[in-house]
């Protein structure tokens, strides 16, 4: 199995159980390339290049306010949540309908990052 299709059976595992509450789940590099995704109906690539630029300005407040890194950032729209998550040098984005159960992800999104990191 590569490693792109285990991140890809984690993914699929963290959708399923977090039971509707993850409509999406991408890896992503910090350059803006995905490396997997679990995502129908995304533009995979448009997210992917996004969520670097967005997640770039974060890295960069943190270091110049000196607070160090990110672990974690929840951005709420109108109508979706987007949750990203670092693992190592990769970032999980997560897109799910605005009334998830945030709690739900938090808890999958550490097992899932767990699981990640030892297959990186």
């Amino acid at each position: 199995m590569t490693m792109e299709s285990a991140i890809r059976e984690e993914l699929n595992t963290f959708i399923n159980r977090t039971a509707g509450q993850a409509i999406a789940a991408v890896v992503v590099r910090r350059d803006g390339l995905p490396v997997a995704a679990i995502a129908p109906g995304i533009d995979v690539k448009l997210v992917s290049a996004l969520a670097a630029l967005s997640l770039g300005s974060l890295r960069r407040m943190g270091e110049e306010l000196k607070m160090g890194s990110s672990r974690g950032v929840v951005a709420y729209f109108e109508n979706r949540l987007v949750v990203f998550w670092p693992v190592r040098d990769l970032y999980v984005v997560v897109l799910s309908p605005a009334e998830a159960n945030l709690g739900l992800l938090m808890l999958e999104l550490e097992r899932l990052a767990k699981r990640l990191g030892e297959i990186l």
